[in-house]
C-alpha cells in the first residue's frame, strides 16, 4: 500500500496464473485470505517506517533551527552577532572631544584611543595646486566672415542614372554640378555647357567607377532656347534611365511618363523643361531672411532669427546689412534673456556676442550705443539653428561660446592666443624600413615645446586644447589640468601628494601665456608653485613631549587609528604653539544600539527555538490516524488527504527523552550565580512554568549596563564555566548556549563528537551524517524486514497456487470422468 513516503500496498498485485476455471472458486480472493497474515505485517513495517522518516524529519527542522541559531550568535566568526567577537563587543564608537573637536575625527582601532592626543594643526596638506590668474578666452562668440555672395543654387546639385552591365543588371551613377569658374549657372547656355562636360564624369554608388556618358546621351537647348533637353544617341549599346536627382526640379524637366524614369533607350526626347531662372542664384538677403539660430545663456535657451529680405535689402552697403542684423538680434536677446545681459556688435564682417554687466556701464561707441563692462561669469552657446544661415551665411558651427572650444584648432579656439616670435620646428619620425634599417621622415606637422616641471611637452601648431590637455596628463610632467568653463581657468593639481609635488612652467611666454592665461609664464623659479605637508602636534601617553608629526595628505594612520585634520588650531600667527588652546582627546565607546539590537535578536530566536521544542514535545499523537494505505488514498481526495496526514504527522516527538533533556538544558541556560547580575542589566528568566525558561530583556537597564561598564557586560556573556564561593555556576549565558548547542547540533569532528539530534536524525547542514545516524539504520532494518516479508509472500502465493492448481487439475480430470461414463450409460 502508498502512503506519504511511498507507503504501497504488496496485496493489490495480480496473482499469476488462472484460477476457478473447474472447481469454481475465487483462487485469488482465497490466497489473499490464506497470506493476510504476512500482508498485515508488510503493512505495520511501511507504516512503522513511515512515521520514523516524519519523526526523523521534525528532529531535523529543529537540528537546523538550532544550527543557524549557533551560526548567529555563538559559532560564525563573520556573523556580525558573534557573541564572543571582540568586534560585537568593541569599542568600535571612538569620537573626539573638546573645543577644537571639529578640527579632527578619528576612527579605526579602539584599543588606541587612549594613547594619542592631538594639541593642534599647524598646516593643512595641500597638493601644489595652480590656475589661471585671469579667463583664458576672449569671452566673445564670433562668427566668421560673413558671406554676402549670392548662391548657384544648382551649384552642388546631382542628376542620378541607372546604367544596364553585361549580366543584364542595372548599376547607380550620378553627375554632379560642381562650382567650376568656367561653369555659368545664372543662363541656359551655361547650364547646356556644363551639363556637357559633367556627364563625362558620372560616378558610380561606391564613388570608385568614372563612367563617360557624354556618348550615350545628348545635351540640347529646347525649341524655344528656354530650356533643357536630353535625349539617348543614336547607335548606342547600353539602356541608361535617369531615375532624378536633387538639380530635376531647378532644370524643370518633365514627369516621365511611367513615373518609373527617363528612359533613353530610343534616341527620342525623354527629359525636357522650361528652366526659371529667377531660381538660379539665391541672394545674401533671401537666403538668411527669417532663418534662426539658438543660444543658451547659462542654462536657458532662445532662438533668434534674421531680420526679413525686404529689411536687408533697403541696407546699401554689407556694414548697413550687418548693423541692421545686430540691431534685430540685440532686441530678441534683450527680451530672451534679459536687457544688455548679451551684447552684439559688429566687428569689420564678422557678429560678435559678449556676456556683459547692464549694471556697470562704461561708456559709449560712435553710434552712441551704451558700452557695458564684460560679465565674466556667465556663458553663451550657439546650441543650433538653420545650416544655411550658420555654417553657410555666418561661417560657423553648433557649439561655439564664448568659452575656449576644447576640440577646436588653438588659434581658433577662442583663446587670447598669440604666436608671434615662435619658432615651429617640423616633426619627423624614425621609420623602419623592409631591410631593417631605419630613417627620419617628416610628419608635415609643425610644433614648438613647452616644459612642465622639466617634462617636455609638444605643442603642435594644428593642435586642439582637448589633444594638448591628455598628452600633458599622461606625461611625466606629474600633473592634472583641467578647465572650469564657468571659471573660464584651466587649473593644474599636482599628482604627488603634499610637499612632493610642485607645478613650474617653461618655454615661450606667449605660448605659455595664450594657452594657460596671462601671467603663466611666470610660474617658474622661485615663483614655483609647491604643495605643503600637514603638521600636526600630537603627544602620546606616557609622555610628556609633543611631537610634530609631517603627512603628506590631511588623512594618515598612527597606531591604528585613522585621523582626517580638518582644519588648523593650536598655533599662533608667528608658527608658534599656542599653549592656550584646548587639547582634542579621543575617546572610544561601545556600540551600545549594535549590541542591545544583537543581544535583542539572540533571545528571540532562542525563546522561538525554546517554544518550537516544547510543542514537540508536550503535543500528543492522533493515535487513530495512521499513514494511509494506497487503497485508503485512492478513496479520499486531496484535501481529505491533506487533513489526514497532517493529523497522522501530530506528535511524532511527544516525550522524546532527548527533546525533554535539550528542554530541560535550555530552561536553565542561565547559571545560577549569574542570574541576579544578569538581572541588573535587563535579562532574566520568565516566572510563567509554562514558558519553559523563556527570556525578558530590559533594554533600558542593558544600554545603561552598556554606558558604565561595558566589559561587566560582555563577562556576563563570554565568561568560560566555573563556580562561585558559594559553589553556583557562574560560566557566561553565551557560554552555556555554546555548550548546549554543541551537545545537541555539533557537526564537526568524528562520530562520538557530534551533537546528540545530529547522531539521532542526521542534519542537512552535515551533509556525511544523513547517512550516519541512529535513524537511519532504523530504516535500514526496516527496509531490510520489508524486504524478507515480501519474499515470504511471494512463496506463500507460489505454494497456494500450485496447491490450487493442482486441486483445478484433479477436478477437471474427475469432470472428464465422469462425462464419459454418462455418454457409456446412455448405450
Amino acid at each position: 500500500m502508498a502512503t506519504i513516503g511511498g507507503l504501497t500496498n504488496s496485496t493489490s498485485n495480480n496473482i499469476r496464473g488462472y484460477g476457478g476455471l473447474a472447481s469454481g472458486m475465487d483462487r485469488d480472493t482465497l490466497i489473499e485470505g490464506m497470506t493476510i497474515g504476512t500482508t498485515s505485517k508488510i503493512t505495520q513495517q511501511q507504516q512503522k517506517k513511515q512515521q520514523l522518516e516524519w519523526k526523523q524529519s521534525a528532529i531535523r527542522e529543529i537540528t537546523e533551527m538550532m544550527i543557524s541559531f549557533a551560526n548567529k550568535y555563538t559559532d560564525s566568526w563573520t556573523s556580525s552577532t558573534h557573541l564572543f567577537s571582540s568586534t560585537f563587543w568593541g569599542r568600535t564608537q571612538i569620537n573626539t572631544t573638546g573645543a577644537n573637536s571639529k578640527y579632527v575625527s578619528v576612527t579605526g582601532n579602539a584599543s588606541s584611543a587612549d594613547a594619542i592626543t592631538i594639541l593642534g594643526v599647524k598646516q593643512m596638506a595641500e597638493n601644489a595646486k595652480w590656475s589661471s590668474n585671469t579667463g583664458v578666452s576672449d569671452k566673445t562668440l564670433t562668427t566668421g566672415e560673413v558671406n554676402f555672395d549670392d548662391v548657384h543654387n544648382l551649384v552642388g546639385k546631382t542628376l542620378e542614372f541607372d546604367i544596364q552591365n553585361d549580366k543584364g543588371e542595372f548599376e547607380k551613377y550620378t553627375i554632379t554640378l560642381e562650382a567650376n569658374a568656367n561653369y555659368d549657372y545664372t543662363s541656359v547656355n551655361g547650364i547646356e555647357a556644363a551639363l556637357k562636360d559633367q556627364l563625362k564624369n558620372a560616378k558610380s554608388a561606391d564613388g570608385k567607377t568614372i563612367k563617360d556618358l557624354s556618348n550615350e546621351i545628348e545635351v540640347k537647348q529646347n525649341s524655344t532656347g528656354t530650356g533643357i533637353e536630353l535625349s539617348g544617341k543614336s547607335g548606342r549599346q547600353e539602356i541608361i534611365k535617369m531615375t532624378g536627382g536633387s538639380a530635376i526640379g531647378l532644370l524643370g524637366f518633365n514627369s516621365p511618363a511611367d513615373g518609373k524614369g527617363w528612359d533613353f533607350s530610343n534616341g527620342t526626347v525623354t527629359a525636357t523643361g522650361d528652366i526659371d531662372t529667377t531660381k538660379l542664384i539665391t541672394s545674401f538677403e533671401d537666403r538668411i531672411a527669417g532663418k534662426g539660430m539658438t543660444f543658451s545663456y547659462n542654462g536657458a535657451s532662445a532662438t533668434v532669427y534674421m531680420p526679413s529680405a525686404d529689411a536687408l535689402k533697403d541696407a546699401v552697403t554689407e556694414e548697413d546689412k550687418l548693423k541692421v542684423i545686430q540691431k534685430s538680434l540685440q532686441t530678441q536677446l534683450n527680451s530672451a534673456f534679459g536687457k544688455d545681459r548679451v551684447t552684439v556688435n559688429v566687428d569689420g564682417n564678422k557678429l560678435t556676442f559678449k556676456t556683459t554687466d547692464p549694471s556697470k556701464q562704461i561708456g559709449t561707441d560712435s553710434d552712441g550705443n551704451k558700452i557695458f563692462a564684460e560679465d565674466t561669469t556667465s556663458t553663451l552657446t550657439l546650441t543650433g539653428g538653420d545650416s544655411d544661415l550658420i555654417s553657410g551665411a555666418f561661417g560657423t558651427k553648433v557649439g561655439e561660446s564664448n568659452r575656449i572650444d576644447l576640440n577646436a584648432k588653438l588659434s581658433d579656439s577662442g583663446l587670447k592666443w598669440n604666436d608671434s616670435g615662435v619658432s615651429y620646428v617640423k616633426e619627423k619620425v624614425t621609420q623602419t624600413l623592409e631591410d631593417g634599417t631605419t630613417q627620419e621622415v617628416e610628419t608635415g606637422r609643425e610644433y614648438t615645446t613647452i616644459k612642465i616641471n622639466d617634462a617636455e611637452i609638444k605643442v603642435y601648431k594644428d593642435d586642439t586644447m582637448s589633444a594638448l590637455m591628455s598628452r600633458i596628463n599622461s606625461s611625466a610632467a606629474g600633473v592634472k589640468v583641467s578647465y572650469q568653463s564657468a571659471a573660464d581657468k584651466f587649473t593644474f593639481t599636482a599628482t604627488e601628494n603634499g610637499a612632493s609635488g610642485s607645478i613650474e612652467f617653461d618655454g615661450n611666454e606667449n605660448i605659455l601665456n595664450s594657452l594657460f592665461g596671462d601671467g603663466a609664464a611666470d610660474i617658474k623659479d622661485d615663483k614655483a608653485v609647491r604643495g605643503q605637508d600637514a603638521i600636526v602636534a600630537a603627544k602620546f601617553s606616557g609622555s610628556d613631549e609633543v611631537v610634530e608629526l609631517i603627512r603628506d595628505t590631511n588623512t594618515f594612520t598612527v597606531d591604528g587609528l585613522a585621523i582626517s585634520v580638518k582644519g588648523e588650531f593650536g598655533y599662533k600667527a608667528d608658527g608658534t604653539r599656542d599653549e592656550s588652546a584646548e587639547e582634542v582627546k579621543i575617546d572610544a565607546r561601545v556600540d551600545a544600539d549594535k549590541i542591545v539590537d544583537g543581544i535583542k535578536s539572540m533571545i528571540e530566536d532562542y525563546n522561538k527555538m525554546i517554544e518550537v521544542v516544547n510543542k514537540q514535545l508536550t503535543t500528543r499523537p492522533e493515535r487513530d490516524y495512521q499513514p494511509l494505505t494506497s487503497e485508503q488514498r485512492k478513496e479520499m481526495s486531496e484535501e481529505e488527504i491533506k487533513i489526514w496526514e497532517e493529523k497522522a504527522k501530530t506528535g511524532m516527538l511527544y516525550n522524546d527523552s532527548d527533546l525533554r533533556t535539550l528542554s530541560s538544558d535550555l530552561r536553565f541556560i542561565i547559571s545560577g550565580g549569574t542570574s541576579q547580575q544578569l538581572s541588573e542589566i535587563g535579562i532574566t528568566t520568565s516566572n510563567l512554568y509554562s514558558d519553559n525558561g523563556k527570556l525578558t530583556l530590559d533594554e533600558t537597564k542593558l544600554r545603561a549596563a552598556l554606558e558604565t561598564d561595558p566589559q561587566k557586560v560582555e563577562k556576563l556573556f563570554t565568561a568560560g564555566e566555573g563556580v562561585n564561593d558559594k559553589g553556583s555556576s557562574i560560566a557566561g549565558m553565551a557560554t552555556n548556549l555554546k555548550n548546549t548547542m554543541k551537545k545537541y547540533v555539533n557537526t564537526l569532528g568524528s562520530w562520538e563528537s557530534k551533537g546528540i539530534l545530529v547522531k539521532k536524525a542526521g542534519a542537512e547542514s552535515s551533509p556525511i551524517s544523513l547517512t550516519e545516524n541512529y535513524m537511519y539504520k532504523q530504516l535500514q532494518d526496516i527496509n531490510k524486514a520489508i524486504t524478507k516479508l515480501q519474499s515470504r509472500l511471494e512463496t506463500e502465493r507460489d505454494r497456494y497456487i500450485k496447491q490450487f492448481t493442482s486441486l483445478e487439475t484433479l477436478i477437471s480430470q474427475m469432470n472428464s470422468q465422469s462425462s464419459w461414463l454418462s455418454q457409456v450409460g446412455g448405450y
